[in-house]
């Protein structure tokens, strides 16, 4: 776990460079960024790491990225995102935003309910925008992005039903959600952006 928690700080770090110096940046940076870090911190082979594998729960979904376990190492599970304001300027609602992340967590629950030994992650990427929507008290979603690190905050149908019908029908796309949610790492990084690393158990 140990190797597990420095791979998060040097993905940070990573991250930190990019945005500071304005470097362009995708979902598919952030995730090469983790990768990178994940594969150094931890010295997997690039044979260890598989991307975009079958979801075993739900039909035609994948998982991010998955490590297979080995000896005393558990399965790991990552989901990723990375909200930020679109160069066009065009963006979507922020309760759609919000909501469709509160999906990606649900799709990762259903991953850890089938494999209870598996270790399931969300690597959440913020831009600013994002970070003050879910900072608002009015949003009640402060709980989830500003979660203590030792504390676990469940999210089921009474949670998600407490906002807006937008974020309810994004959130509970792959149906009904009884989550339990810890955060095991974050930073405010330059250029106001967040990361947060929540595990997930079911």
């Amino acid at each position: 776990m140990e190797n597990l928690l420095n791979a998060f700080h040097d993905f940070t770090k990573h991250l930190d460079i990019r945005f500071t110096n304005s470097v362009y940046t995708t979902e598919d940076s952030v995730r090469y960024t983790f990768f990178q870090s994940l594969a150094s911190k931890m010295n997997l082979g690039t044979e260890e790491i598989i991307l975009e594998f079958p979801h075993p729960v739900i039909k035609r979904a994948e998982i991010d990225m998955l490590i297979p376990p080995k000896e005393r190492r558990n399965e790991l599970v990552f989901e990723f995102k990375f909200d930020r304001e679109m160069p066009s300027g065009h963006n979507s609602p922020r309760p759609m935003k919000a909501g469709k992340l509160f999906a990606d967590l649900v799709r990762l629950s259903k991953y850890k309910g089938k494999f209870e030994e598996s270790k399931c992650f969300f690597v959440y990427v913020t831009d600013y925008e994002m970070a003050d929507y879910m900072n608002k008290d009015s949003n009640r979603l402060n709980d989830f992005f500003n979660l203590p690190q030792n504390k676990i905050l469940k999210i089921n149908d009474a949670y998600i039903n407490n906002h807006s019908d937008t974020f309810v029908s994004q959130a509970l796309t792959y149906g009904k959600c009884d989550i339990d949610v810890s955060l095991s790492h974050f930073a405010n990084l330059n250029k106001t952006f967040y990361v947060r690393i929540y595990e997930i158990d079911s």
